[in-house]
């Protein structure tokens, strides 16, 4: 009977698998099958933790599986990253980092979008201007009183995703009541171009919103 490997070493195990993977990806050189199996077993080794820590929190096996999802989109991007040299010497922390951020973000995110779609007479952008003179019928709102809300919520979460970054910051930021004036702060740039960023964004949201509605 193989015995249970301890955490520390999958930890260890996943570092060295790491180095070699981000040993090529960050230098341009050639993926080989044997790096394909590096990642895959990356991903198996962290799959039982990522899962405990989702089910601490009293989450079903689809946020399971999203959450996994999220992390292995994350780490195929870090892999390829100079920036991210430390994930091959402390894996455990990185893992354990970015399934908390995600979480959050996750968290953060569901509960927004619901206000997102509710509040439409809150004042927002820096002209103070209600969401519903913002955003033209058929609105969030409107589209949850016809489908189910759970659909709405994955096609807008879906939509913001597919914002360009800088869209994507300015709506996350606003979604997480962040003033306009602080994220043009953040961001290096004027309150009213935060502005326009953000209207323009609403409007994609919109658009994807009510696609195929009449038809």
């Amino acid at each position: 009977m193989e015995q249970k490997r301890s955490w520390y070493e999958v930890v260890q195990e996943c570092q060295e698998r790491v180095a070699r993977i981000r040993a090529v990806l960050t230098t341009g050189g050639v993926v080989t099958p044997e790096h394909k199996a590096d990642l895959d077993a990356v991903i198996l080794a962290v799959r039982n933790w990522i899962y405990g820590r989702v089910r601490q929190l009293g989450l079903d096996e689809d946020a399971c599986a999203d959450v996994l999802l999220a992390f292995i989109e994350q780490l195929h991007r870090d892999l390829r990253s100079p920036g991210f040299s430390s994930m091959a010497r402390k894996f455990g922390a990185y893992v354990s980092s970015t399934v908390n951020r995600i979480l959050y973000e996750r968290k953060n995110r569901q509960q927004n979008i619901l206000s997102f779609t509710e509040s439409l007479d809150a004042p927002m952008g820096d002209d103070g201007l209600p969401l519903h003179e913002i955003i033209e019928d058929p609105t969030p709102a409107r589209l949850a009183e016809e489908h189910d809300e759970e659909q709405v919520r994955k096609r807008l979460d879906e939509a913001i995703v597919a914002l360009p970054e800088i869209e994507r910051v300015v709506v996350t930021h606003r979604l997480s009541e962040v003033r306009g004036i602080d994220i043009a702060q953040m961001l290096g740039m004027s309150p009213a171009n935060v502005s326009r960023i953000y209207k323009r964004a609403i409007n994609r949201l919109r658009q994807a919103l009510t696609a195929g509605e009449s038809s």
